[in-house]
């Protein structure tokens, strides 16, 4: 679970490289959750420095309990840019995607990542 304040490194090549998050919807995210984000750190692209973006949690250093039991967590915490509509800002993500992304929500994401596990 990510509070308000931690850090998110950005998996897309929209330019950003990390941001923190200033807004979650009930006081902490997991993944698949929608926060809004400050770009903390950026090189070219869509985005610059000190913007505002929505972003979606992609995987987190805390452990992840599934409906069927098992638990994953990742070695970092990663997120994903959207635009205002909802949609990825990048065009390729340099990351995996967990099964939380296969449903009909995070279709255009889904489509972008290697692989789901």
């Amino acid at each position: 679970m990510l509070p308000k304040g931690a850090f998110l490194k950005i998996i897309d090549n929209s330019g950003a490289r990390l941001g923190q998050i200033i807004w979650t919807r009930f006081g902490t995210a997991g993944a698949g959750n929608v926060v809004k984000l400050a770009i903390k750190e950026a090189r070219g692209g869509k985005v610059t420095k000190g913007q505002m973006k929505k972003a979606v949690v992609v995987e987190t250093k805390f452990p992840t309990r599934r409906p069927n039991g098992a638990h994953y967590q990742s070695l970092r915490n990663t997120g994903v840019l959207l635009s205002d509509k909802g949609n990825p800002l990048g065009n390729r993500l340099r990351g995996m995607l967990g099964l939380e992304f296969a449903r009909p929500r995070w279709k255009r994401v889904s489509m972008l990542g290697k692989r789901l596990f």
